[in-house]
């Protein structure tokens, strides 16, 4: 994915870690958007607003459930996609960690940031979302194709009993005249007597 089309959410309240976020970047990611939002609502409403590719999400604001605002993101249909990456510190508990997987989070990042590491991060957290978009279109289109094939299976069902039930209304409509009728008439193939009304 090329940086100029790379759009990057962080999640955090720490003026320190998102000037560390904009200083790394400008420098490793040109022409990628860093958006920011210093709370859990303006983030889901920014990630709702703007599908980033990723979203960086600090592990650590106080006053917020970050678990509930990453399940919140995984639960919307369309921002599961997203892939989150929990921001920590270096002493994170394991625990921390499991909820914020069970939440739905993709990865981790301590802080502070190695820019390598943060740029790796970013780039393949934002191939996971290429994939998965282009997965969700598969699925989008697939479910289309279903659909067009079934309405044409429909419309050939109907058409073909439309069809038999012409075909037994003529045939009735026959067969009453063939009763009625004073001259005899005969239905055979080759030798056999197929149908025969009761003047012949």
């Amino acid at each position: 994915m090329e940086t100029n089309d790379l759009k990057i959410l962080a999640i955090d309240d720490n003026r320190d870690t998102l000037a560390a976020l904009k200083a790394v970047v400008a420098d490793k990611l040109p022409g990628a958007r860093l958006l920011i939002a210093q709370n859990g609502p303006t983030g889901l409403e920014l990630a709702r607003a703007e599908d980033p590719d990723v979203i960086l999400l600090d592990v650590a604001m106080p006053g917020v459930d970050v678990y509930a605002i990453c399940r919140s993101l995984k639960e919307d249909e369309s921002l599961r996609a997203i892939p989150v990456v929990f921001l920590t510190a270096p002493t994170t508990d394991r625990e921390s960690r499991v909820k914020a997987l069970e939440a739905g989070a993709e990865g981790f990042l301590s802080r502070p940031f190695d820019d390598v590491e943060l740029t790796a991060q970013i780039r393949a957290m934002a191939r996971i979302n290429a994939a998965n978009r282009l997965e969700r279109l598969e699925k989008e289109l697939l479910v289309t194709l279903v659909a067009e094939r079934t309405r044409e299976l429909e419309r050939d069902i109907a058409d073909r009993k439309r069809a038999e039930d012409a075909l037994r209304e003529s045939e009735g409509r026959l067969r009453n005249l063939s009763l009625i009728a004073t001259e005899g008439i005969m239905i055979h193939d080759g030798g056999i007597i197929l149908e025969a009304n009761r003047a012949f």
